[in-house]
Order: structure tokens, then sequence, then C-alpha cells
């Protein structure tokens, strides 16, 4: 959990520094841990993740099958994974208002995943 932590503290910080891009790549990579620990708590233990894989066991297993999770977060989930690969391999960048947005729901996923697993 501390990793998911950091990177959105480091995803918040991007934003107000108007570092739009990094912003976008530490708001995935928060999500990305926080789902892992949100998996791990379940009992989904594996040495690594893919990227579709970890959205579609998330959204599966936790989102439908076990409804510890709201639907939006896997929609988050993939909208951040979208913004991550539009800031590392496309010429342009996401607007503010998106940016915004995603930072707010990065910190909601977090704070919802260290609520469950007290973690």
């Amino acid at each position: 959990m501390e990793r998911a932590k950091e990177f959105l503290k480091a995803a918040e910080w991007a934003l107000a520094n108007e570092l739009l891009n990094v912003c976008a790549l530490c708001c995935y990579a928060a999500l990305f841990w926080a789902a892992i620990v949100a998996l791990e708590h379940q009992g989904f233990k594996r040495p690594e993740w893919s990227h579709g894989g970890l959205k579609d066991t998330f959204t599966y297993e936790l989102i439908k099958r076990r409804r510890i999770y709201p639907p939006m977060f896997g929609t988050w989930l993939g909208d951040a994974y979208w913004a991550r690969t539009i800031a590392h391999y496309e010429r342009v960048t996401l607007g503010v208002k998106f940016m915004r947005r995603l930072v707010n729901h990065t910190r909601e996923f977090v704070t919802k995943v260290e609520e469950v697993t007290k973690a």
C-alpha cells in the first residue's frame, strides 16, 4: 500500500506543478499497486501481473463477483491505463480538467482499498 500512496502523492505534486504526463503515469501506478493490494487481500497472489490481467481480475473478482468495490473502480482503472498510454507513448497531452478528475478518482480508489484491507 505504501507504493500506491507514494505514487498518489507524486501524482498530486505533478498536477500542482502542471506536469500532466507525469501525473498520468503516477495515477496509473498508484491504481495498479492499490489493485494488487486489494487482490492479494482476497487471496489472488501472483509473482507479476499484466496490465490487462490485473484490470480483468480486479473487475471480475472484486467488483462483479464479490461486490467489494463499486463498478466505477473498474472504469477508473481503464481510464488511468488509457491516460498512462497517452502520456507515455503519444505526442499529445491530456487536459488539466481530465487530470484533476483522474487524481480525485485515484485518491478515492487508494483510500477505499486501504480501508477495506487495513493496509
